[in-house]
Parts: C-alpha cells; sequence; structure tokens
C-alpha cells in the first residue's frame, strides 16, 4: 500500500488530514531536527547501565529512578522504558509542544477538549524484544475514541507520537499496525475471547499488519484505537524511540507522575498547559 506520509517541513494538510481519517495513522518524515535527536541518544549512552529489567517483582511497578525519570517494562519483553522521560531535559521538553505535529494534534483531539500528555517515555528494545498486538476499534475503552463528523470537528481520544532515534527497518522490531482498524466494530482474530485488549504474542507477523519503517527523526503519529504492537526484534542493537500520547485534558495521567517544582517553573506557559491543564487546587 501507499503508505499515507508527509514531509513535516511543507505538509500538505487537506491529504493529511484524508490519509489519517481513512488509515488511522500518518509518518512525518524528517520531524525533529538532528541536533536534537542526537541530544536525546546521548541521554541513553549516558544512562545505558539502566538498559535492563527493572529490579522489581513486577517490572510494571517500575523500577530505579533517575531524578523523576523512572526505569519500567510493561511485560518484559519490550524492553526497557525510561518513563516520566519529558523530565530527562530541554531536547525532551521540546517534544510537549513541537511545531512538526502540536497543531494537527490539538486540532485531531479538538480544541474544545484541551490537551495533555497520558504518558511520555523512551524506550530501549534489544534483540528478542516486541509488543504484544492491542487495541482496535471495537475496544469500549473511552480514550480508545475516533470522530471525524460532517462538520469538520475531530474527537480523537488519543494519540501517540513515536519519534525514532534510529533507523527502523525491517528486523529491527517496528511498529506494525492494521491500516484502518481504529474503525473496526469487531475484534481482530488475535484477540478473541469478548473485550481482550491485548495478546503477549508479537504483533508482527498477525493477520493485515504492515510494518511501519522510519529514518532516526522521523515522527510516526496514530490514534490509540487502531490495533497496533511491534514485530520482534532480529537484529543486533537497540531500537530507540520516543513515546508521547497526547488526550484530552480530561484523561488522567496513566501512572500519575507529578511534575517537579523545578520542571513547571522553567516550562513556557503553552507547555505548562499541556502538563498541567488541570492545576492542582489547595485551601
Amino acid at each position: 500500500m501507499l503508505l499515507p506520509e508527509i514531509d513535516a517541513r511543507d505538509p500538505d494538510e487537506e491529504l493529511a488530514d484524508y490519509m489519517f481519517d481513512l488509515n488511522g495513522f500518518l509518518i512525518l518524515r524528517n520531524a525533529v531536527a538532528p541536533a536534537d535527536i542526537d541530544a536525546m541518544n546521548a541521554w541513553v549512552d549516558d544512562h545505558w547501565d539502566y538498559v535492563q529489567p527493572p529490579k522489581t517483582g513486577d517490572p510494571s511497578a517500575g523500577g530505579q529512578w533517575i531524578g523523576h525519570v523512572q526505569t519500567h517494562s510493561y511485560s518484559g519483553p519490550d524492553g526497557t522504558n525510561f518513563q516520566n522521560i519529558v523530565e530527562g531535559g530541554p531536547a525532551f521538553e521540546a517534544l510537549i509542544d513541537h511545531p512538526s505535529w502540536i497543531e494537527r494534534i490539538r486540532r485531531y483531539v479538538n480544541p474544545i477538549n484541551g490537551l495533555s500528555i497520558h504518558e511520555n517515555l523512551l524506550s530501549v528494545r534489544g534483540a528478542g524484544g516486541y509488543i504484544g498486538i492491542h487495541s482496535g476499534g471495537h475496544m469500549p475503552i473511552s480514550y480508545m475514541t475516533f470522530r471525524q463528523g460532517n462538520t469538520g470537528d475531530w474527537m480523537v481520544g488519543q494519540i501517540n507520537v513515536i519519534t525514532a532515534l534510529t533507523d527502523i527497518g525491517p528486523g529491527d522490531g517496528p511498529t506494525t499496525i492494521v491500516p484502518g482498524s481504529h474503525k473496526a466494530t469487531v475484534p481482530h482474530p488475535s484477540l478473541t475471547g469478548g473485550t481482550v485488549y491485548r495478546s503477549d504474542e508479537a504483533a508482527g507477523n498477525k493477520a493485515c499488519m504492515i510494518e511501519l519503517y522510519l529514518k532516526k527523526g522521523d515522527t510516526l503519529m496514530f490514534t490509540d484505537a487502531i490495533t497496533h504492537g511491534s514485530a520482534e526484534r532480529r537484529n543486533p542493537g537497540h531500537r530507540r524511540i520516543v513515546l508521547y500520547r497526547y488526550s484530552p485534558r480530561y484523561v488522567a495521567t496513566r501512572y500519575n507522575y507529578q511534575p517537579s517544582a523545578d520542571f513547571l517553573a522553567r516550562l513556557t506557559d503553552a507547555r505548562r498547559d499541556i502538563i498541567q491543564p488541570i492545576p492542582p487546587r489547595h485551601p
């Protein structure tokens, strides 16, 4: 199939809207500047000793802390996630409202809903790692809504934004999706048995799945309602990506990391409105 992709430096917005509505995903080529990619990779290199499963009985409970960033794994095979990476430094802060995607995200979530970041992380995944197939339009989960009405009003409950810190090609454990499955009313065959959310099997070779290849600095954005996962990494080395999930401001953060005072103080007003869209109220 012809991939729905645009050049982030010179986008055709009308075409992008059509492709995102039809397919549920969009590839933004050349989205993040090489200097920022280098800075994020340098952060990983500086913290390479943490690239291992968290040292707890339950990997999903989180592991070691690096300031306000915490190591984490969803299940083990997915590798090491650095949760709350937004507090990892300026290059990560810049992604909060990055010009390559932020206005499109605001419009798709819909300005009336405001914007928040449901989850943000940096993922490092080695050989044998993968994410199981999950999600789909059949799921009765509030943030998996997707509506584009005849009036042109969008309402997308969550949009995942993945930026590649390394080239991701065949054998590198690329993200996989089923195009158009955000509008499916029946589950994928791998998700049978009622409202099963996720399979523990790698998603790469499942029915109707396609692999999405990215160059370093490219960004993939897709509705979380689409059936997706990743192929198993077969090549040596590690896949590195940064993932920010955007939702309406009414959706609570996934792991409830609280922004530090120093972090909030140095954010611009626009970024603070996304990180803390509903400020805490105290007596």
